[in-house]
This record gives structure tokens, sequence and C-alpha cells, in this order.
């Protein structure tokens, strides 16, 4: 006999990351506060609002970021790259002024990841950051 026990899904987020442009990830403390050029799409309405995001009790010991260079291929595409896992104070130093495209965003128990380009100088990688908290993922509103 089988028993199946379905997973329920979380509830959706009130608001899409997809397509936000992160200018900047600034550590505070125990939290990270991700800056936003013009805000994130609400999801009620598919309407754009202007804000960032704060995602308090971080334990940065498992947070990362994954960086990979494409080679003889386009970034984001199918073949051979070269990368580099590390943590997020690591990231920000060898990175220091990058942006990144936000194209996927996925969360689970206390985690949050996004993916998508990170632009540097010239280069463009495919980037993927991990954040592990115990507190809250919150959106910040500008009026």
């Amino acid at each position: 006999m089988e028993t199946i026990v379905r997973k329920e899904r979380t509830a959706e987020p009130p608001y899409s990351l997809h397509d936000a442009y992160l200018m900047e990830l600034v550590p505070e403390g125990d939290s990270v506060r991700l800056r936003f050029q013009g805000g994130y799409l609400r999801v009620e309405d598919a309407c754009q609002v202007d804000g960032d995001v704060r995602i308090t009790g971080v334990d940065w010991k498992f947070c990362r970021a994954y960086v990979l260079e494409y080679q003889d291929v386009l970034c984001g595409n199918f073949g051979s790259f070269t990368g580099r896992k590390m943590s997020i104070p690591e990231f920000l130093e060898r990175y220091p002024g990058g942006t990144v495209d936000v194209m996927d965003e996925m969360y689970g128990y206390n985690q949050a990841w996004l993916s998508g380009f990170l632009n540097y100088g010239s280069k463009c990688f495919e980037i993927q950051l991990e954040f592990s908290y115990g507190g809250d993922f919150c959106y910040l509103l500008r009026e």
C-alpha cells in the first residue's frame, strides 16, 4: 500500500523580482538590503512599483554567490563555463559596482535564491545569489 502526501504550495509572493535591476547589495549587520533601480512588479495588477527588499535574520555562513563565465558561447547559453562559488562578502569585494538583471527567484524554507546576469564592466556573467535567513523577507515600497 502507498500513502500519498502532497506538499502544499507556498503562497505566491505579492511582488515579482523578475526583470528587476539590482543596483546594489548592502549588508546591514544580520540583514541585507537589495537596492533596485525602478523597483519591481506588483503581481496583483501587474503594476511596476518603486522599492527595495530587506532580508532580516541573515545567516551569512550559509549565503553564497555563484558566478559563471561562459567559454566560447554567449552568456546564458548552453555550453562550457568556468566559475566560482564564494561568500557574499567575497563576491562584493571581487565585483564592486556590479549590477544584476534578475531573471528568476525561488523561495524555500528560510531561503531565497535570485538568478540572472551580472554586469561587471564590459563583461556579462551568469549569477546565482543564495540567502539563508531566519527573519523576514520585506518589500520596502517607496511612495
